[in-house]
C-alpha cells in the first residue's frame, strides 16, 4: 500500500475515534446505554435485594426491593419495557421453600438473561 492510503486510512480511523469518543463518556456507570435507550439493563446484585442481610429473601422483601429498584431506575430515565417479563417469585424459589438463596437468584438471573435474547 502506498504511504498516501495508509495516511487516508489512519485519518479515518482517527477521526471514527474522535467521534466515538464522547459516546463512550456518555455512558452510565455500569455500561449499557443508558436511561431510555433499552440496552441499559444490569442485573441486581443478590445483597440489593436482601435488605434486612441475612441470606434469604422471602417474598415480601424481593417484591419490596424490586419495588425500590424499579421506582430509582425510573427516576433515572431508564425504559420500563421489560416489567411484564420480570420472573415472579415462584419462579426463582426454585425449591419452593419461601425463601431465595444468592445461588437461587444467580440461576434466575442466568434464566432471565437467556431469555431477553432469544428471538422468538
Amino acid at each position: 500500500m502506498s504511504s498516501r492510503s495508509n495516511l487516508v486510512r489512519w485519518l479515518g480511523a482517527f477521526t471514527l475515534g474522535l467521534c466515538l469518543v464522547p459516546l463512550v463518556e456518555a455512558q452510565p456507570p455500569g455500561g449499557g446505554w443508558g436511561p431510555g435507550g433499552g440496552m441499559g439493563w444490569q442485573a441486581p446484585a443478590f445483597a440489593e435485594f436482601d435488605l434486612d442481610g441475612n441470606g434469604v429473601l422471602t417474598e415480601a422483601e424481593f417484591y419490596q426491593a424490586r419495588a425500590q429498584r424499579i421506582a430509582e431506575r425510573s427516576q433515572q430515565g431508564y425504559a420500563m419495557r421489560g416489567l411484564a417479563n420480570a420472573p415472579e417469585f415462584g419462579e426463582i424459589d426454585l425449591n419452593g421453600d419461601g425463601r431465595v438463596d444468592a445461588a437461587e437468584f444467580a440461576s434466575a438471573q442466568a434464566r432471565h438473561r437467556q431469555q431477553r435474547f432469544q428471538t422468538p
